[in-house]
């Protein structure tokens, strides 16, 4: 009885694992109006705890040009995420900011918040991501020179 008990107990582990990898998804994300080819553009799709930080644990890194870049991020777990880009011109690895804080590389942010004297909470950028995933586009924004 133990030995059946503990087939169908490791049965149903093994499936609740796969259940979980089957839910992944797939984000493409199309970044637009990039200025120039200097440096790369960096993308997060953010939990809201990883939000505006320094690295989000789904995130992509592609060669920056002029006009649109796209990457695809895949096995996003489903559930509520803000997508946070950058373009690195510099490829310091971190958003470059002037006095008060103002980002001095181009920025953006999932459905394209208003950005006034400071960034988005995470709620103005929110989206639900599904187990089949999808497609958004992000517009860069300049602040600097």
């Amino acid at each position: 009885m133990i030995v059946s008990l503990k087939s169908g107990l490791g049965a149903l582990v093994i499936a609740g694992l796969l259940a979980g990898v089957a839910q992944a998804a797939s984000l493409q994300v199309v970044v637009g109006n990039i200025r120039d080819a200097r440096g790369h553009v960096r993308i997060g799709v953010c939990t809201r705890q990883e939000f505006l930080g320094d690295l989000c644990v789904h995130h992509a890194v592609v060669a920056a040009h002029p006009g649109t870049v796209t990457a695809t991020i895949d096995d996003i777990p489903p559930g509520a995420y803000a997508v946070a880009v950058y373009q690195d011109v510099d490829d310091s690895g971190h958003l470059k900011r002037g006095f008060f804080g103002m980002p001095q590389e181009d920025v953006g942010f999932s459905r394209d918040p208003s950005l006034g004297l400071g960034p988005p909470g995470f709620d103005a950028s929110a989206l639900r991501i599904g187990d089949v995933g999808g497609r958004i586009v992000v517009t860069m924004h300049h602040f600097g020179s």
